[in-house]
């Protein structure tokens, strides 16, 4: 049960140490903000050299309409712990509209959502291989997603609220089988609140701090990610590094963090997460590697995006 039923209420709280590049995955607001057609693929691993450790693929696309005010995204998650993988795919849809110096962006998502458990695999090691809980071959569940967000931002300064999962199942019934119950409580959610900066005219140096508060009251209340990049060569290489603290996180981590602009359309991003404490000996890190292409060569080249 470890690997199995807390996957639905939890599945939209992985931590992706490079979310301040692909903001769709923590906020349906980001819609739309690169200006262009943008293509995203990012791989996530933990705990590498474990049997059955927790891994996460993503692919996000996204870009304005003709009509500046809309802008439309998908977004597709596969994420496998264990005997579980939960597999998630939706639909963004963005209203902006110009607010100071910068846009305000209205952001929903609704989608849906897979969770697959290979209970039969664990028959080989049961004393009783017939045991009714562990015969299921097909044992899947189908539910719908929604989410909101608020993105605002101009070319040195973002904030952001989201509630990436507006409807959330919690487990009920016996040790060997159970149901899933429909809740819209707002105690249930989680909500994410992100902001950064740019610091700097420079075009061989600038930095750009970041944060984001991811906050939920029925466990573990409070994390916190912060993040200091340094922008260098004109935006052809971002070097940083990141603390994140709290949540259901026995021990703090550190992170380091390089992006590569192998042209101004292309970039590629590498981080390294260590967990401090005892745990450090046998988690062996997470890795995460991004690649991001984006159309549209001109208006990149003339006016780079730093969020």
């Amino acid at each position: 049960m470890l690997f199995t039923a807390p996957g639905w209420a939890q599945q939209n709280d992985e931590s992706y140490s490079q979310y301040w590049i692909n903001g769709l995955v923590v906020n349906p607001g980001y819609t739309g903000s690169r200006e262009t057609l943008s293509l995203l693929g990012q791989y996530r691993k933990k705990w590498t050299g474990v049997d059955g450790s927790p891994d996460s693929q993503v692919f996000s696309a996204h870009f304005p309409l003709k009509n500046d005010r809309v802008a439309l995204g998908v977004l597709m998650l596969n994420q496998s712990y264990g005997l579980v993988k939960n597999t998630q795919a939706s639909v963004n849809y963005a209203f902006r509209f110009r607010m100071g110096l910068g846009k305000m962006s209205l952001g929903m998502k609704a989608g849906m959502a897979m969770m697959n458990e290979d209970l039969i695999a664990l028959q080989s090691g049961l004393a009783d291989p017939t045991d009714p809980a562990f015969l299921a071959s097909d044992n899947r569940r189908i539910r719908p997603s929604i989410g909101f967000g608020m993105y605002y931002y101009s070319k040195k300064f973002y904030v952001g609220f989201s509630i990436p999962e507006m409807i959330n199942y919690s487990s009920v019934g016996s040790d060997s089988t159970f149901n899933l119950q429909l809740s819209f409580l707002p105690a249930d959610y989680t909500y994410l609140f992100s902001s950064g900066v740019i610091v700097g005219n420079s075009p061989s140096f600038k930095w750009r701090p970041s944060a984001m508060v991811r906050y939920r009251t029925d466990y573990d209340a409070l994390m916190v990610d912060l993040n200091s990049n340094f922008i260098l060569l004109d935006n052809r290489i971002w070097l940083g590094g990141g603390y994140r603290f709290g949540g259901s996180y026995p021990n703090p981590v550190v992170l380091g963090n390089i992006q590569l602009y192998i042209t101004p359309q292309l970039m590629l991003g590498y981080s390294y997460d260590y967990t401090l404490g005892n745990l450090n000996s046998s988690m062996n890190g997470v890795h995460e590697i991004i690649l991001r292409y984006e159309f549209g060569y001109k208006i990149n080249a003339s006016n780079p995006r730093y969020f």
